[in-house]
């Protein structure tokens, strides 16, 4: 069920409510600029703040005290990664409150606006890369749960074959989790904190620069190599300039190529499964199919 006028409508009298009542904001205004699977985001504006949005779970099974909920793990992993990075000079929105009840769960942060005007890929390899350089300090991702990222990828992709193997009715064969998790441990490239979700509109920007990076749902710590082979199969952005920018081709280099692999195949199964499942076009789907294919039997002819 898609995000109805009724529950609009709840979520911007609770929200108004919480902030004007409980937290004795002074509110103007509430209104919803955009939603999506999760998460919706109301722009409000409040007296001695100004503008602001607020994230909050729209479903009505997200608005519950759930530590483990999806919507819960997505408000706090956004509000920690960012205070993070805020810390460390990196352009994010500014968090102003995490609020959890019975009734309702939301994130407030600066609303950050752009005019859709391009960023390079230059410019967005260079944020990638500072990213890339933030110091960790013992950051914890909330759903990584001290797992190392290699674990993580390894069963994701085996779960990610039987999906689509059952989608498409057809066998693709790969190695077993345990396998490619060992091949991934075999790299000695520093952990890094990623962001995993690089593209156009999670970039904010006005006249060409950047003014903020936003959605951490995807972010882990873990290999960097991930983040880039994640960027380049996914082909948003222009591979060249964003190389560029990022300024470190020897850790591409001195990446075996199985590793790189690996990675890169995480991310064809994932587009795999959309175009197929979740977005009509049959031309990204055929190639992601073939991208899949090639893959692991590239992996499975290095082993």
């Amino acid at each position: 069920m898609g995000l109805t006028n009724k529950t609009i409508e709840k979520l911007r009298l609770d929200i108004d409510n919480v902030l004007n009542k409980r937290l004795n904001w002074q509110i103007e205004e509430i209104n919803l600029i955009g939603n999506g699977v999760i998460n919706a985001v109301f722009l409000i504006n409040e007296k001695n703040l100004g503008k602001l949005a607020v994230r909050t779970p729209w479903r009505s099974e997200e608005n519950m005290m759930d530590k483990n909920s999806s919507g819960i793990i997505s408000l706090k992993k956004e509000a920690i990664i960012s205070e993070h990075c805020h810390k460390h000079q990196i352009p994010v929105p500014k968090i102003h409150k995490l609020y959890f009840s019975n009734e309702i769960n939301f994130l407030v942060s600066d609303f950050v606006s752009g005019d859709g005007q391009e960023i390079s890929s230059y410019d967005i390899g260079e944020l990638t890369s500072k990213i890339h350089k933030v110091p960790l300090d013992g950051l914890s991702i909330v759903d990584q749960n001290e797992r190392k990222l290699s674990n993580i990828v390894s069963h994701r992709i085996t779960g990610r074959v039987h999906s689509l193997n059952k989608l498409i009715n057809t066998n693709f064969i790969i190695p077993s989790s345990e396998e490619l998790e060992a091949i991934l441990n075999t790299s000695e490239t520093k952990n890094s904190l990623l962001h995993l979700d690089v593209r156009p509109p999670n970039i904010i920007g006005e006249n060409g620069i950047i003014k903020a990076i936003i959605d951490w749902d995807n972010s882990f710590v873990g290999n960097p190599i991930m983040e880039l082979m994640r960027i380049f199969e996914s082909k948003e952005l222009v591979e060249g300039e964003f190389i560029k920018g990022y300024n470190n081709l020897d850790i591409i280099e001195n990446t075996d190529t199985t590793i790189q692999s690996i990675y890169r195949l995480d991310t064809a199964l994932m587009l795999s499964i959309l175009f197929t499942s979740f977005i009509n076009d049959s031309e990204k789907k055929d190639y992601y199919l073939k991208r899949v294919h090639f893959l692991i039997e590239e992996i499975s002819n290095n082993l």
